[in-house]
């Protein structure tokens, strides 16, 4: 196929693109600053794009067999200030209701026929106790708000004819980005410890993983809707930083109490101190085998320990 990612040069696009080229689809990567643009691996083009401008966009689309939505300003990088806060609705909400509308503008055969928009588990409110899946209603609460208009707007898309599936993404393990990068400084310093309580639950996919069902949602038609992209081995927080710290052979020792994040971080703080146990119930009914099931092996994969 030929596919297009908007937003595809951070850190989860950087890693996926390479595995679409490898499944045999051509890429393309659309970016707002082609010239400051990361490098990003295989065989993939990389083109400049205006969000507000949806009929250029539709241009682009034009021929395309599937676009791949991952714009969004980084929900973890700094305060949830009011004016914080419209950046990540903006570049979430308003950049994917520029999408559908820019595939709305398209007749088929030369509109794409599939839709892929990332959304995130925060979908489910700060903190589910007990398991959840996709047959559960939206929680409350800033994330939650966002996620379901996000939703929204890509579900659009249907109206037109475009199957479409939205990704709730876990916590994304990865080299070279992500939360992953942010705890690894603290434990190489030996300074690693336990974050808040240590009970929240902590819901995770390896990048590779992820990279992989965004492929199956492209090549299998059964693939649509609403689903969950994370393992089916949720951990709590205590077992990710033990387990963080045995592999990369460092202690786990000086704990980080919820005030001092609050204090710190604000409301950001919440994403740490509570959690979500999510459960790819339609990915794994739709026969999806994930390759790093389980922490222990993501992160040795990932950190060079035996994998």
């Amino acid at each position: 196929m030929n596919v297009i990612i908007v937003g595809g040069t951070g850190f989860i696009g950087r890693h996926m693109a390479p595995i679409l080229t490898g499944g045999g689809h051509a890429v393309t990567i659309l970016t707002r600053t082609r010239r400051t643009a990361p490098v990003v691996g295989g065989d993939v083009r990389v083109r400049e794009w205006d969000p507000s401008d949806w009929q250029s966009l539709a241009q682009t689309f034009q021929g395309q067999d599937a676009v791949i939505n991952l714009a969004g300003a980084p929900v973890a990088d700094r305060r949830w200030t009011p004016s914080r806060k419209h950046v990540l609705r903006a570049s979430r909400i308003e950049t994917t209701r520029t999408i559908v509308t820019a595939l709305s503008g398209l007749s088929a055969p030369v509109r794409p026929a599939i839709f892929i928009s990332s959304s995130g588990i925060g979908f489910y409110g700060l903190e589910t106790a007990a398991g959840v899946d996709e047959t559960q209603g939206p929680g409350t609460g800033f994330l939650a708000d966002l996620c379901v208009e996000w939703e929204r707007e890509a579900f659009r898309a249907t109206d037109y004819g475009i199957r479409t599936t939205c990704l709730r993404i876990s916590m994304v393990l990865g080299k070279d980005g992500g939360a992953l990068q942010k705890m690894l400084l603290p434990f190489k310093l030996f300074l690693g410890g336990i974050i808040g309580k240590g009970t929240q639950p902590v819901s995770w996919i390896h990048v590779e993983d992820l990279g992989r069902l965004v492929l199956a949602v492209l090549e299998q038609p059964s693939y649509k809707g609403s689903l969950n992209a994370a393992s089916p081995r949720p951990v709590t927080m205590k077992e990710l930083c033990l387990q963080l710290g045995r592999v990369l052979g460092r202690p786990c020792r000086l704990p980080v109490p919820a005030w001092a994040l609050r204090l710190g971080l604000g409301e950001l703080s919440t994403l740490m101190t509570h959690g979500q146990s999510v459960h790819p119930l339609v990915a794994q009914q739709l026969g999806f085998t994930f390759k790093y099931s389980d922490l222990e092996s993501a992160l040795s994969a990932i950190l060079g320990k035996g994998g």
